[in-house]
């Protein structure tokens, strides 16, 4: 008795529609990494702020510039000596910030709050693992 078998063809439509839905879902993935990072590279360095308060403020809130997510929350703490809040976060490893920036928290009416980075003027920028205080400002920016 003899097994039916399938014969393989080298020109099968579905290994070829196959092929194309893997090669569009990765440059899919590539243009999404561009769009979301605005640079194609998906690294970050972390910084540190020194705020009265962090009211508000969840890890893995956005941080913004120019109302543009640049980065996000990655802790909070309270300072043991003057009580201030502490918040460490990360923004994209392409800005580097002046050093008389500042940092406000931003109460859109609808949606979570978020770290606002009012960039400064200064030549000298802070680098990765620096710190700077921030303004002692409240945004209440309204979102539509």
């Amino acid at each position: 008795m003899a097994v039916p078998t399938a014969a393989l063809r080298s020109n099968n439509a579905f290994e070829k529609i196959a092929s194309a839905l893997v090669i569009a879902v990765a440059l899919g993935f590539l243009v999404f990494v561009y769009v979301r990072t605005g640079t194609g590279r998906l690294g970050s360095y972390e910084l540190r702020a020194i705020l009265p308060s962090a009211d508000g403020l969840d890890k893995n809130a956005d941080v913004r510039l120019g109302g543009i997510k640049v980065g996000s929350i990655t802790g909070l703490a309270v300072a043991s000596k003057n009580y201030r809040a502490i918040v460490r976060f990360q923004i994209r490893d392409d800005l580097f910030l002046p050093v008389d920036s500042s940092l406000n928290i931003t109460y859109p009416q609808m949606g979570n709050p978020y770290l606002t980075i009012q960039p400064g003027h200064s030549r000298e920028r802070v680098g990765p693992n620096g710190s700077f205080p921030a303004a002692d400002r409240r945004s209440a920016k309204a979102k539509a």
